[in-house]
């Protein structure tokens, strides 16, 4: 048994506990009047379910001498240097250029990275995204994206 891993579950299983203590301390309310503790107790219930979930888990796991090498074997770091290039480059633009566009530059690049298509499919899936977020922030639920140089 990989015995950091199990420590990692515990140390999830603790916070989750100390977030449930802390909302019940904030006043969690009902389903029909959440106090300001509702979502935060919700959250700590959910991720100590899982937390245990994995710690019971790992707990009646059979494999024995899990080597923490096997994670990273067959990462291929130039793709993840490149998603996370991607996102800082994505946020220093965000407030100049706006959401619309710098967001399907965005996922041009992504959608690039999972598969070689064509750049008119590349150009569409990152337009459907974009539109389909931008309906359902900007217009549904009133969110404030950056506007950016175009006004939109």
């Amino acid at each position: 048994m990989n015995l950091g891993s199990q420590w990692s579950n515990l140390f999830w299983l603790v916070i989750s506990i100390f977030l449930c203590v802390e909302a019940l301390r904030i006043k969690i309310g009902t389903f029909r009047s959440p106090g300001p503790g509702f979502f935060l107790f919700w959250s700590g219930v959910a991720l100590g379910l899982l937390a245990l979930a994995l710690v019971v888990k790992k707990s009646l796991s059979e494999k024995r001498g899990e080597n923490i090498t096997k994670l990273w074997k067959g990462v291929r770091w130039s793709k993840v240097i490149f998603v996370l290039t991607s996102l800082f480059i994505y946020a220093i633009l965000l407030p100049r250029l706006g959401y619309v566009i710098t967001t399907f530059g965005l996922m041009v690049c992504l959608f690039g990275i999972i598969g070689r298509s064509r750049l008119w499919i590349l150009g569409m899936s990152a337009f459907i995204t974009v539109l389909i977020t931008y309906v359902i922030f900007c217009v549904l639920l009133e969110v404030q994206m950056p506007k950016g140089i175009f006004g939109f």
